[in-house]
């Protein structure tokens, strides 16, 4: 065990709460609260029931960073294979027992709360590759077995995902497997090899797309072929952050987001929402936090002291960050919609769950340094 008498059990995990950067969590809770307001503003006005499960999903998730902050530091390095295998059975479970909404098998139910898989996969993956990275420090940066390992280690939960179909979550899981080899230190030759096969490989990829995928991209590339259908919704959301202007129409009154012009919006387009009823200056603010808690990431990988330490840390952020990159990106027209939340602010458990982890084992591996 990692504590040897209660009293001393109680004494480090004092230590470990007090060590926790507040400012951060004051962060979190600030866009916790920007997302009841914009979850009960595109509720027409209603607390219940998506404002009061925001909360209770909150106070949930805020509950696990605590508990993970607390934790025996070499526990997530030695269970890091156990995770992934984990989040790959709950995978392959999905397949047969998983809970189908709006064409998609991505939830399983247990009573209480729906749980997506996906979003932890993409956790328990960073955990896996950085733990093989840091096993395998002798191999050379030429080694291939450097790279095959953790490709397969990408592959596995990618195709399961994607044909889920879950595109959005597909592609932010390929993205941070594929940062954290290129960090590693891999050669250059590696890197060039992968960009060609993947270019060569764009034809396969594009026809084994479901319809709607593939009509979300021709609508990302010109919006304007099919105004009021596919590009309807995209068309609506710019509208509402245009119209916000620079300080917004006020709270609840918006038109695009009362008159439900915009979809989803209690989940992808809950920026557009807000935007337009607090403006330029409100969405400015929110990008802000945002930049911060991603540089905050960007800091603690660069203070950490070992190589599980640095990828992990680099491998969590930049998840974070490409939630809100594409997020943002997605209802302003500058990519396809893939379905990705707003971190925090967004209405949706699993998703909060897993950023809210993410900054629970940051702040555990940072804590370990601090008093170490």
């Amino acid at each position: 065990m990692y504590y040897k008498n209660n009293k001393f059990d109680k004494n480090r995990i004092l230590d470990n709460l007090i060590n926790i950067n507040w400012l951060i969590i004051g962060i979190l809770v600030i866009l916790f609260i920007v997302g009841c307001f914009v979850i009960y503003s595109a509720s027409g006005g209603s607390f219940y029931p998506l404002v009061e499960k925001h909360i209770y999903k909150f106070i949930f998730s805020l509950i696990v960073l605590f508990f993970i902050c607390c934790i025996n530091y070499e526990f997530f390095k030695s269970c890091s294979y156990y995770f992934y295998l984990l989040s790959i059975f709950l995978l392959v479970f999905l397949v047969f027992f998983g809970t189908e909404n709006a064409g998609s098998q991505r939830w399983i139910n247990l009573g209480f709360f729906s749980l997506q898989p996906s979003e932890f996969a993409k956790i328990t993956l960073i955990l896996a590759i950085s733990k093989y990275y840091s096993d395998v420090t002798h191999l050379g940066d030429n080694s291939l077995i450097k790279v095959i390992i953790p490709v397969l280690f990408i592959v596995i939960p990618f195709i399961i995902i994607v044909n889920q179909p879950d595109l959005g979550t597909s592609i932010l899981l390929l993205a941070n497997g594929i940062s954290l080899i290129i960090i590693s230190g891999i050669s250059l030759w590696f890197i060039l090899l992968g960009l060609f096969i993947f270019l060569i490989s764009v034809p396969v990829i594009w026809s084994i797309l479901f319809d709607y995928q593939k009509q979300r991209i021709l609508t990302f590339i010109n919006p304007e072929g099919d105004p009021l259908g596919s590009g309807y919704h995209i068309a609506q959301s710019k509208i509402a952050i245009g119209s916000g202007g620079f300080t917004g129409k006020g709270f609840m009154q918006g038109s695009q987001s009362q008159l439900e012009f915009i979809p989803e919006i209690h989940t992808d387009f809950v920026f557009s929402v807000f935007s337009e009823e607090f403006g330029y200056l409100g969405a400015l603010g929110i990008v802000v936090l945002y930049l911060f808690l991603f540089i905050y990431g960007l800091m603690s990988c660069y203070k950490a002291l070992y190589i599980y330490d640095k990828l992990v840390i680099f491998g969590l952020t930049i998840n974070f960050f490409l939630y809100f990159l594409i997020n943002i990106s997605m209802v302003i027209g500058l990519v396809p919609v893939v379905g990705v939340p707003l971190p925090i602010i967004s209405y949706g458990g699993s998703s909060m769950l897993a950023i809210m982890i993410s900054f629970g084992i940051i702040e555990r591996i940072n804590i370990n340094r601090r008093l170490h």
